[in-house]
């Protein structure tokens, strides 16, 4: 027998975990009842092609789709093989899949008629499968009492809830109506807009025109460079505008809600932007300032976990290792400037109380030498020492006031 080379030259291979990926900030639920699942023969939309042939036989609540379940869909097709046309999960679908660039896929999880409020619903999709939108059908928003809940409930697991009104009372600047509620609750991951009754009666899909201001957000790649997106004068094929009075249009701007409209000037048109694309915040965000800050922090999570938990040996409290860490958090918000998220801007140093600049729209604060400071019982815990990061959000130019000097 030959010497083995194995005894010359060994070879041990170490293999490191994959760690954490990224969330999928496209992804969406709808939420159904057993009363929207189709029956019988396939059923086709007026002027559209009928389902795929080969297409599995329809599925009803009693062979298939059981409560407290979901699915994944990538298109129209597919979620007509179980919903029926008619439905609002279909009209819900139909306005997600409308959009350009159009989403990969939508989920629709199947209500438990057994759960006593909306917000448990909302909470058992959550704990089955992550997913960011949530499309609740109008009429389960209709109570005042489960859309509040709601509300709280999606800034406490950062879902953003989407909600379309079509109530007259919208266009009243003293009426108060679903939204005017909803504004000064102030919350910041719910979303609200107003579409005219008038487009809905033409157009039943129409009622869900906040669905697609959520899939054009789709276009924003984290990982790209100027992808980023605000929602104001968004495109979104489909949609109607809306021909508004004045006072209506304050009234909405007052009530921090969506609207799609027309832009006039010296008779020519723009037949459809979306304006006032806001937030219920009460820290007065634009509906991308949330998004943006949700993606952000999630990279944040995302690398600081990667760079700790992948290591394979470990990563010791020291400040080389520290300085690590802030360094590869550095790389993260160096992404989120180039992507659009951050801008340059100023900002007070605390420290000393001088203006600075923040060439790429974040400082961080912390040094590696701060985990010097640590005390024997911090090091024991074996935890680093908070880091402190500064983010100065780029935003967006909506308006702009010119000034004309003739002499």
């Amino acid at each position: 027998m030959a010497y083995p080379v194995d005894d010359i030259i060994p070879i041990n291979l170490i293999l490191t975990s994959a760690g954490l990926g990224y969330a999928n900030f496209s992804s969406a639920f709808i939420f159904a009842d057993a009363s929207d699942l189709a029956s019988g023969s396939p059923e086709t939309e007026k002027g559209k092609t009928p389902v795929k042939a080969g297409a599995s036989k329809i599925r009803t609540a009693a062979n298939g789709f059981l409560p407290d379940t979901y699915r994944d869909y990538g298109d129209l097709d597919e979620l007509r093989e179980d919903f029926d046309v008619a439905s609002d999960v279909y009209l819900i679908a139909k306005r997600y899949f409308a959009q350009i660039p159009r989403p990969p896929q939508i989920s629709v999880w199947m209500k438990n008629p057994k759960d006593g409020a909306i917000e448990v619903t909302a909470s058992k999709a959550n704990e089955a499968v992550w997913r960011y939108h949530y499309f609740f059908k109008n009429s389960d928003l209709k109570d005042s009492t489960a859309l509040t809940a709601l509300s709280d409930w999606c800034d406490a697991t950062e879902h953003p809830v989407w909600f379309t009104s079509s109530d007259d009372k919208a266009l009243d600047p003293q009426a108060v109506d679903a939204l005017a509620m909803l504004a000064k609750k102030g919350n910041r991951h719910m979303f609200g807009g107003y579409k005219a009754k008038s487009s809905i009666e033409t157009d039943p899909s129409q009622a869900y025109a906040m669905v697609q201001l959520a899939a054009a957000f789709h276009k924003f790649r984290p990982v790209g460079t100027n992808t980023s997106i605000t929602g104001e004068y968004q495109v979104l094929p489909g949609i109607t505008g809306d021909d508004l009075k004045t006072a209506g249009y304050n009234a909405l701007k007052a009530k921090k809600a969506v609207f799609f409209t027309q832009i006039e000037l010296a008779g020519q048109f723009d037949n459809s932007r979306v304006i006032n694309s806001r937030s219920m915040s009460s820290y007065d965000e634009f509906i991308d300032d949330v998004v943006n800050l949700d993606v952000l922090k999630n990279h944040l999570q995302v690398d600081g976990y990667n760079y700790i938990a992948n290591v394979g040996t470990k990563r010791g409290l020291t400040t080389r290792e520290y300085g690590g860490l802030l360094d590869t958090l550095g790389k993260t918000c160096k992404r989120f400037y180039d992507n659009g998220v951050l801008g340059m801007g100023a900002y007070t140093d605390s420290k000393d109380g001088l203006e600075k600049l923040a060439r790429f729209g974040f400082v961080i604060r912390s040094k590696p030498e701060d985990l010097l400071r640590l005390s024997p019982a911090q090091r024991r815990k074996r935890v680093f020492p908070p880091t402190d990061i500064l983010v100065i959000l780029s935003r967006a130019g909506h308006v702009a006031e010119i000034n004309v000097t003739v002499e």
